[in-house]
């Protein structure tokens, strides 16, 4: 929840992943892009269901508030249980982790 509240870290994370996942350069996530790039940066097993949600392409703003979703829905449902994952070095949950390290000390 530290990194979504850290507007600055939040938006630079989440403007890189953007980014890395518009394939097309077109600055708008269409629903394939979504698809095949938000297992690598959830880095988790994760499915972009089809159909009207996803029918329209995802424009950065709106990258961001289903980032923020999907963390804050991650960081509920474990809460402050001990809970071991493995995560990928370069993704999201990896740097929200960092960025909590960080701020923690």
């Amino acid at each position: 929840m530290g990194l979504i509240s850290d507007t600055k870290a939040f938006e630079s994370i989440t403007d890189d992943y953007f980014k890395i996942l518009d394939l097309d350069g077109d600055g708008k996530l269409s629903p394939s892009e979504l698809r095949k790039g938000l297992n690598r940066v959830v880095a988790v097993e994760s499915e972009v269901a089809s159909g009207e949600e996803t029918d329209s392409n995802l424009a950065p703003e709106k990258f961001k508030d289903l980032i923020s979703e999907i963390l804050t829905a991650m960081a509920r449902a474990f809460g402050n249980t001990p809970v071991i994952m493995v995560v990928h070095n370069d993704g999201l949950i990896m740097k929200a982790v960092r960025h909590e390290s960080e701020n923690a000390m």
